[in-house]
């Protein structure tokens, strides 16, 4: 048997129905994380089905959300926060306050605005 570590896990959640909104270049969400992560992280893996959430907002109201389940893996901390960045710039575009993600044992919002 062989084995290769692959490092640390990373997961975000994105709004499933907002992976089709495009940038101003044309190119989709969807197409845009693509390519991110085939660049950064050489692979990853997305689960689409019955992934929702629900949870209370800023203003203590109920919210809910159907996602797509993006994973990924990486050796060394150095690329969490290059993957913080990118969350952000989708949170903008896709007109979302933040977006969660998972790093090892912990559990992030990462807000696109201070």
């Amino acid at each position: 048997m062989k084995k290769q570590p692959l490092g640390r896990m990373a997961v975000f959640l994105i709004p499933s129905f907002k992976l089709k909104k495009r940038n101003d270049d044309g190119k989709t969400v969807e197409d845009m994380i693509h390519q991110f992560l085939i660049k950064n992280f050489s692979g990853y893996t997305v689960e689409a089905g019955n992934i929702f959430g629900y949870w209370r907002n800023e203003d203590n109201e109920e919210e809910y959300g159907e996602h797509r389940r993006f994973t990924v893996a990486f050796k060394g901390k150095e690329k969490i926060p290059i993957l913080e960045e990118f969350l952000v710039k989708i949170a903008k575009l896709i007109d979302e306050n933040c977006i969660y993600l998972e790093t090892g044992e912990d559990a992030w919002l990462v807000y696109a605005n201070d």
